[in-house]
């Protein structure tokens, strides 16, 4: 063993369990940051030590401090998720309650990406954790050539959608490829219109709806139908965040065309779906704009109402 490298590992540990402050629910940015630390700089660490050099008691005894140290931390965020979900629950104005939440324990800005995890930032986390939604359940049957693999839409996406949607009570929004079902669940909760999930993989379909029972959100409903065959006839807003590309994607915008020769309809596009939403003639963009990769962009039929939805 290299003497530094186990001096380094034993005085992140050390400064960590120091840090009683952690263990408070009110620090919930500090306490994930410090479960980051732990999972990279500590344990994943002493598994590459012990990988190249060998086993090492020491270094063992190290790893289930660390461990410990993790599960207590865990269990701080687990017992402050329960609280907060039960506070949700139980609200008379979920909008407001949620953006306080959002408020108290994160902030509102732009987030910073946690230590390592490149994937989801501390906003990501904290609604997971107040939604209740965990890892993804095993799927039951493969993709079909074109279809993207599972990836959440990033929370702050989520929020700057709703803050730009002016979604009502007579608006029906339409998340395509729902996952979990992370955006139907915040428009549920934080707008009054209805929220339909479209979902490829039934077992995701069938979390999502339990987590939308769970939160008493009888107006968010999962389909579990591919996107080419859903009813789309009440629909007044479309979400994708590229959850196809292809021929696949052509499609399902073909039918939304179809819809849109009905009245009026907003699509909402993010990814790398964008550019090929901002290539179809019969929309136009409710701001001019690049359309770039990490571009959230709104598009209306011309149907639709210069003044956008209200």
């Amino acid at each position: 063993m290299l003497p530094d490298t186990v001096q380094e590992i034993l005085t992140t540990l050390r400064d960590l369990e120091q840090q009683e402050t952690l263990l408070l629910e009110a620090n919930f940015v500090e306490r994930v940051y410090a479960l980051d630390v732990l999972s990279f700089r500590v344990l994943e660490h002493i598994e590459n030590v012990q990988y190249v050099h060998g086993y090492h008691a020491y270094l063992a005894r190290l790893y289930h401090r660390a461990e410990r140290l993790w599960q207590r931390l865990e269990s701080v965020n687990a017992q402050l998720f329960r609280r907060l979900r039960e506070q949700l629950i139980t609200a008379p104005d979920t909008r407001a309650t949620l953006y306080h939440l959002r408020e108290t324990y994160v902030g509102h800005g732009e987030h910073q990406l946690t230590w390592e995890d490149l994937d989801a930032d501390y906003l990501d986390i904290f609604i997971n954790g107040v939604l209740g939604i965990a890892s993804p359940p095993e799927e039951t049957k493969p993709l079909e050539s074109g279809m993207i693999a599972y990836h959440p839409t990033p929370t702050r996406v989520i929020f700057a959608l709703i803050a730009h949607a002016h979604l009502s009570a007579h608006d029906v929004f339409y998340d395509l490829g729902s996952g979990l079902g992370r955006v139907a669940l915040l428009v549920g909760l934080l707008t009054d219109a209805q929220a339909r999930g479209i979902e490829f993989e039934p077992a995701y379909c069938t979390y999502a709806q339990e987590r939308a029972h769970s939160l008493n959100l009888s107006r968010v409903t999962f389909h579990n139908v591919d996107a080419r065959e859903a009813d789309y006839t009440d629909g007044t807003f479309f979400f994708l965040y590229t959850p196809f590309t292809g021929r696949i994607l052509q499609a399902v915008l073909a039918r939304l065309e179809t819809e849109a020769h009905t009245r009026p309809i907003t699509i909402a596009a993010y990814g790398a779906c964008t550019r090929d939403v901002a290539q179809q003639t019969w929309l136009q963009p409710t701001v001019q704009q690049a359309f770039e990769y990490d571009t959230l962009a709104l598009f209306t039929n011309a149907l639709s109402s210069p003044s956008g939805r209200g």
